[in-house]
């Protein structure tokens, strides 16, 4: 048998090259196609740690940026919900005030609107809003306002403050926007400005025929009409505040995918060229074997 030209060590030499262009084209390509470095951590192994801490940082603020987004709906709910009661109440002011000065409806009627604009009022401070009530504090299963509790009573003048309708708690909720800003927020039912409006319906609906506490209805009504306004300001800061932050957040959340993308994504361009050129040598490497196994002695001899 004729041996040929290209010894053994020789042959080894050029297919371990063979194999090390087919590999790097091969991880060339599944890098095109996913646009990843790797499909792995091992892949990126001298990145790994600053990875895993830059995908914690996105996770974290993620969630911050979600349970402020959540806090931020609650507000709008509740905002939405006292601009309800302002019309409400600038209603019944128009109505009370016609009844003062006897050119308005008759005490049967004054009742009867009242009552019903009562229910409105109660009706908007029981509002729910993905199953929770909002002006109840901690308690959001139950609604806060319960005009048929025991121990609310019929208001007479001079009447007192009563919050015995109030079903719900003190607490105040609060959420976490970012490492740095914690914001309380929202209000409850037994605000004084809700418990002014309640305790004005509650003289008109009873004492329609009192002139004193019509009066004295009418003024509550404006105390509450000032409340309720003041309120709607603050929950407007509390609004301002978490979106301000959520766009904070987002900015911030930016900048992590950037980073996280430098480290896992492949830069296109680059390993198009990179493919190119893989390619062309493999094509010189497959030609070059054909020619080097086809030579032998004979040839020569």
């Amino acid at each position: 048998m004729v041996d040929r030209i290209a010894s053994h060590a020789q042959s080894l030499t050029l297919a371990s090259e063979l194999m090390r262009l087919q590999s790097s084209y091969a991880k060339g390509q599944l890098q095109a196609s996913s646009g990843l470095k790797s499909d792995n951590y091992q892949g990126i192994a001298n990145s790994t740690q600053r990875l895993l801490s830059l995908e914690s940082d996105y996770s974290h603020v993620t969630a911050q940026s979600e349970n402020a987004q959540i806090a931020l709906d609650r507000v709008n709910g509740m905002y939405a919900a006292v601009q309800n009661m302002i019309d409400m109440v600038t209603s019944a002011q128009t109505m009370l005030s016609g009844a003062i000065s006897g050119g308005g409806l008759g005490q049967e009627n004054l009742e009867t609107e009242a009552e019903q604009s009562r229910d409105s009022f109660v009706s908007s401070l029981n509002t729910q809003q993905a199953g929770r009530y909002l002006f109840g504090g901690g308690v959001t299963d139950t609604a806060p306002v319960d005009i048929d509790d025991v121990d609310y009573t019929v208001a007479l003048p001079p009447s007192t403050v009563d919050t015995a309708y109030y079903q719900g708690n003190g607490y105040i909720a609060k959420v976490q926007a970012s490492d740095n800003l914690s914001v309380a927020y929202g209000i409850t039912a037994d605000n004084s400005a809700f418990e002014k409006v309640l305790r004005a319906y509650n003289l008109m609906a009873n004492n329609a025929s009192d002139d004193i506490a019509l009066q004295e209805a009418y003024e509550l009504l404006q105390e509450g009409f000032d409340g309720l306004n003041n309120m709607q300001t603050t929950l407007s800061n509390q609004a301002a505040a978490l979106d301000d932050q959520i766009n904070r957040n987002a900015d911030d959340l930016n900048l992590l995918d950037n980073l996280i993308g430098d480290i896992k994504s492949v830069d296109l361009a680059e390993i198009t060229v990179k493919l190119a050129t893989l390619e062309t040598q493999l094509e010189a490497s497959y030609s070059l074997t054909t020619k080097l196994l086809k030579l032998n002695l004979h040839d020569y001899l």
